[in-house]
């Protein structure tokens, strides 16, 4: 996908980390092209709760639904990281799609791929319960985040409830209540440090009954 100098350098951005690029619900007139960085999709569940939807790297587009459809953008884009964007609007957008083929043809693949990927999300959360979700959520956050000791991950409590507010589109108490299920359950337990912090062992079964 070629784009001569000139447009590259005049429609460049760039968004510092947690700088929202668009949010749910307002009106769009661009898309984006990452050349640097990565950005997540957010969809929000609640008043101060919201799923991640996917997550974006170099060379990714997205936002490209409000220029084809004409309608409030559907997510919230968040920059994860020190990010630059090439922003392409309604007018550079036609003009790529007639005099570009390339581009034309990797939109095409991605709206396929996007609509396969929408299904599959669809799928897997009416598969999965709620302290599946977590369980899940909670592993990969302490592999991520959490600090390697010789029971398994210490996972402070108040971190990951922000987390999964982002990430997973569940309320702080219900996160919480799920977080004591599997503490009452003896899956975690509290680490030396006290009660604000658990350890998590990625080795436990994820597969849980619901309470």
């Amino acid at each position: 996908m070629k784009i001569d100098k000139g447009t590259y350098d005049r429609h460049l951005r760039f968004f510092d980390a947690e700088a929202a690029i668009f949010h749910e619900g307002e009106e769009g007139a661009e898309m984006y092209i990452i050349t640097q960085g990565r950005v997540e999709i957010r969809k929000a569940t609640g008043q101060s709760a919201a799923k991640t939807l996917t997550t974006l790297h170099t060379g990714d587009l997205f936002g490209e639904m409000a220029l084809i459809d004409r309608k409030p953008r559907s997510a919230t884009a968040v920059a994860v990281e020190p990010t630059r964007l090439l922003v392409l609007n309604d007018k550079l957008f036609d003009r790529m799609l007639v005099s570009n083929p390339d581009f034309a043809r990797r939109m095409i693949r991605i709206l396929s791929d996007r609509i396969r990927r929408a299904n599959q999300v669809i799928q897997n959360l009416m598969a999965t319960s709620r302290q599946n979700q977590v369980w899940v959520g909670l592993v990969e956050y302490a592999k991520e985040h959490g600090v390697s000791g010789f029971k398994g991950f210490r996972v402070k409590i108040a971190d990951f409830v922000q987390w999964a507010l982002e990430h997973l589109g569940m309320s702080a108490k219900d996160v919480e209540s799920l977080i004591e299920v599997f503490l009452h359950r003896h899956i975690v337990q509290y680490s030396a440090r006290g009660t604000d912090e658990i350890l998590v062992e990625p080795k436990t079964a994820l597969a849980l009954p619901e309470s």
